[in-house]
C-alpha cells in the first residue's frame, strides 16, 4: 500500500512520475499537471473550480489522481458525473483500474438508478401471476428466462441480462422505491439492489450520469436521496448541465406514461394486476381513466394549430383537465381493494401503483394549473412518432443550483472542452446560467497544433441558410468535395429536415462514387452508427444534434467535419422565448447574452470532433457565411483554434443539381 500522506498529484502524473513507471510510453503533459494541481487546490480550500481543458490535455486523470488523494487521505466520498455513457466505460473500464494499480486500496464503483435492478420478490410474484398479467406467451417465456438469469447472475443489473427485455414485463420485476419492502423484504439479504448500496458505501469514487445526479438533487428535499452525502462532486462534460437541470428540476407527463400506467393495471386484453376477478370494479374505473385520458390528449393535440409541434400554454385551464379526477378515482378505488387482500406481495403492488395513480395526478394538475412560480408551460405534439407531453420547466435553474448545489455541497468542479463563449477566464455566460460564484477558474492551452494539424474552409457566398437554394449549393458543393476527399466525412446539421433534403440530392453521387453513407434518422442506434463508421474507413455521416458533441473518431476514419449551419438553439421553442424575453426585461439583447455565447460553445462542440490526437490531420468546413458577414461572427472566429484558413464559394454551386 502507498504511503500518501506526501503524495501530490506531479508525483503520480509528472515526468518520470508514478504513472510513467507503469507505463513505458506515457507521456507527461503541462496542462495536465496544471489542472491537476488546480483540482487539489479547490478540493483543499473546499472551493468550487471551472476548467475547459480542451481535447488531449487528458482531463480524466487530470481530476481522477487528485480526487483519489483527496479521497484515500481525508475518507471522504468524492462523485465523478458525466454527461455520456462513452465516457463512463472509459472511467470505470480504463482510466481508474489503472489509478488503482497505483493505489490499490481505492475503491470505485458505477452508481446506477435502482430501475436497473431486478427485484427478487417483484419477479417471483410476477412469475407465481403470469397467466393474469401477461397476455402473450412471449412475454411469459421472457419472465422465465428472468427466473433462470436471476439465479445466475451475480449483479441483478439490466446490463448484465444481455438483452432489453419488454417493457411491460421489466416494469412488474424492477426494484421500485415505491414497492420496496426494506429490511422487512423476506429477500433483502439477496437484494441486488441493496448489495448495490453497500458497494456506494464502501466506495471511495462513486461515477454516475448527470441525469442520476439532478434527479438524487431532487429527491434530496423528499429525503429519499439516491447518493451518499458528500463534499466534492466533478461535473465532466459539464457544458450540458442547463439543459440536464432544466429536466431535472421541472416537471413532464407523457401520453405514453399514462397509458402504460392504465395498462399496467388492466389493458383492453384483459391482462394486468387486476387480472383476478375480485377487482371486477376497479377495472372499470381503470376504462374510465383510459377513456379520460383519450379525451384530454385529444385536446391537447388541438392546440396545435400552425404546424408547430411545441405549444406554450400561456394560462392555467388551457386544457380541460378530466384526467387528474379519473386518476385521483384509480387511486381511491385500488385503495378500497386491498380492505379485501391479505397476500402481502399484492398488497404492496397495489399500494405502490395507488401512489403511482396520486402522483402522475397531481403532475398533470401541476402542470394544468400552472402552480410553479417561474416556470415555462407547454405542450409537445410530436408530428411524427412520439408521444404527447405537457411539461413545465423552471425559467433559469440559475438560483435553483445555487442553493441545491453550489452551497451545499463545498467544492463542485465543472470540466469540459468547451465551457467559455470567448477567450477570458471568467465563463460570464457558464456563470450566469447555472448560478455558481467565486471559486477557481481557468481555461487550459491545448497541447495540439492547429496551425499544422487543421486546415478552415469557409463561405463567403452570402446565399440565406435557410432556403432551399442554400441547400441545392451544399449538396452540389458535397458532390464536388467528396470526389476527391479522403479519409470519413462528418456532415453536420442543426435540422433533421435540412439534412434529409440535402443527403437525398447528394447521395446517388455517393453511391456511384462507392461511398458509404450513413444517415442519422435510418433507424440504426448512435453508437452502431459510429463503430460502422470507424470500421470503414471512408465513410460519409450526416448527422445532427448528438453526433456535434461526445463522438470521438481519431485517425483517418474521421478526416472531415462539414458544419452546415452556425448552431443557434431553436428561438420558438417556450423556454428559449421566455429566456430571451427575460433578458429583455432585465434591459439586456437576448440574441447576444445568450443565443450567440450557447451557439459559440456548440461549435466548439462540432469543431472539436476532428483533431483527438497529435496525428490527427483534417479539414473543417464552416459553411454558413454568416461566421464571415454578420458582426456577431467575428466571436465565432476568435473562439476557435488558429488555424490555417482556405475560403470557398458556395454560390458558383448554387445553379447546380
Amino acid at each position: 500500500m502507498t504511503e500518501l500522506s506526501n503524495v501530490s498529484p506531479t508525483d503520480v502524473l509528472g515526468p518520470g512520475g508514478m504513472i510513467a513507471q507503469i507505463m513505458p510510453a506515457y507521456e507527461s503533459r503541462p496542462q495536465q499537471l496544471e489542472m491537476a494541481e488546480l483540482v487539489a487546490e479547490a478540493v483543499t480550500k473546499h472551493s468550487h473550480a471551472i476548467i475547459e481543458a480542451p481535447t488531449g490535455v487528458g482531463k480524466s486523470f487530470a481530476y481522477l489522481v487528485p480526487l483519489a488523494l483527496h479521497a484515500l487521505k481525508n475518507h471522504q466520498k468524492v462523485v465523478i458525473s458525466t454527461g455520456t455513457i462513452a465516457l463512463q466505460e472509459q472511467l470505470i473500464r480504463k482510466d481508474i483500474p489503472l489509478v488503482q494499480q497505483l493505489f490499490p486500496e481505492l475503491k470505485a464503483v458505477l452508481v446506477k438508478g435502482r430501475q436497473n435492478y431486478v427485484s427478487l420478490r417483484r419477479l417471483q410474484y410476477a412469475a407465481n401471476g403470469q397467466q393474469t398479467l401477461y397476455d402473450s406467451r412471449e412475454d411469459a417465456q421472457v419472465v422465465k428466462e428472468l427466473l433462470d438469469w436471476s439465479t445466475e447472475t451475480k449483479t441483478g443489473d439490466l446490463a448484465d441480462l444481455g438483452y432489453e427485455p419488454p417493457n411491460n414485463v421489466w416494469r412488474q420485476v424492477q426494484s421500485d422505491r415505491n414497492n420496496c419492502l426494506g429490511r422487512k423484504c423476506p429477500m433483502y439479504s439477496e437484494c441486488h439492489f441493496y448489495k448495490a448500496r453497500k458497494e456506494m458505501e464502501e466506495a471511495d469514487l462513486l461515477v454516475v450520469n448527470h441525469h442520476l445526479y439532478f434527479s438524487d438533487l431532487s429527491l434530496r428535499e423528499e429525503h429519499a436521496a439516491i447518493l451518499p452525502p458528500h463534499q466534492v462532486v466533478v461535473f465532466d462534460e459539464a457544458h450540458t448541465l442547463e439543459d440536464v437541470a432544466t429536466d431535472h428540476l421541472g416537471v413532464s407527463i407523457t401520453e405514453a406514461q399514462v397509458r402504460f400506467f392504465l395498462d399496467g393495471l388492466w389493458n383492453r386484453k384483459g391482462k394486468g394486476l387486476l387480472g383476478q376477478d375480485a377487482y371486477q370494479n376497479a377495472r372499470e374505473v381503470v376504462e374510465d381513466a383510459r377513456m379520460a385520458g383519450d379525451i384530454f390528449w385529444k385536446q391537447v393535440a388541438l392546440l396545435v394549430t400552425d404546424g408547430n409541434d411545441i405549444i406554450k400554454l400561456t394560462a392555467p385551464h388551457m386544457i380541460d383537465n378530466n384526467l387528474s379526477p379519473a386518476l385521483d378515482l384509480v387511486a381511491r378505488t385500488i385503495d378500497a381493494c386491498r380492505a379485501h387482500v391479505e397476500d402481502d406481495n399484492a398488497l404492496n403492488e397495489l399500494r405502490a401503483q395507488q401512489d403511482r395513480a396520486v402522483q402522475l395526478s397531481g403532475s398533470i394538475r401541476w402542470i394544468i394549473e400552472q402552480m410553479g412560480n417561474d416556470h415555462v408551460y407547454y405542450a409537445n405534439v410530436p408530428t411524427g412518432r412520439g408521444s404527447p407531453s405537457l411539461s413545465a420547466s423552471p425559467l433559469s435553474v440559475a438560483d435553483l443550483l445555487k442553493k441545491q448545489l453550489f452551497d451545499d455541497i463545498p467544492s463542485v468542479l465543472l470540466t469540459s472542452a468547451t465551457l467559455a463563449a470567448d477567450d477570458s477566464d471568467r465563463f460570464l455566460f457558464l456563470r450566469r446560467r447555472l448560478g455558481i460564484e467565486g471559486g477557481l477558474a481557468k481555461r487550459l492551452d491545448s497541447p495540439f497544433d492547429y496551425q499544422s494539424q487543421a486546415k478552415l474552409l469557409l463561405n463567403s457566398s452570402a446565399i440565406d441558410p435557410n432556403s432551399p437554394r442554400y441547400e441545392r449549393a451544399i449538396a452540389a458543393w458535397l458532390n464536388d468535395y467528396l470526389q476527391t476527399a479522403e479519409g470519413g466525412a462528418f456532415v453536420l446539421f442543426t435540422s433533421y429536415r435540412q439534412l434529409k433534403v440535402v443527403h437525398d440530392l447528394v447521395r446517388p453521387a455517393l453511391d456511384r462514387a462507392n461511398r458509404f453513407v450513413l444517415r442519422h434518422g435510418d433507424g440504426m442506434g448512435r453508437m452502431q452508427m459510429l463503430d460502422l463508421f470507424k470500421r470503414v474507413g471512408n465513410g460519409v455521416l450526416f448527422g445532427t444534434s448528438s453526433f456535434w458533441e461526445g463522438v470521438d473518431v481519431p485517425g483517418d476514419a474521421l478526416k472531415h467535419v462539414i458544419i452546415t449551419k452556425l448552431p443557434f438553439e431553436v428561438p420558438n421553442h417556450p423556454v428559449v422565448e421566455a429566456r430571451h424575453h427575460d433578458i429583455k426585461k432585465r434591459g439586456g439583447n437576448p440574441f447576444m447574452e445568450r443565443s450567440v455565447p450557447e451557439a459559440i460553445i456548440r461549435l466548439k462542440q462540432g469543431f472539436g470532433r476532428l483533431i483527438r490526437t497529435k496525428s490527427d490531420t483534417g479539414t473543417v468546413a464552416i459553411l454558413d457565411h454568416r461566421i464571415l458577414t454578420a458582426a456577431y461572427g467575428r466571436y465565432f472566429l476568435k473562439a476557435l483554434p488558429p488555424c490555417a484558413t482556405e475560403m470557398v464559394q458556395l454560390e458558383r454551386f448554387a445553379g447546380e443539381q
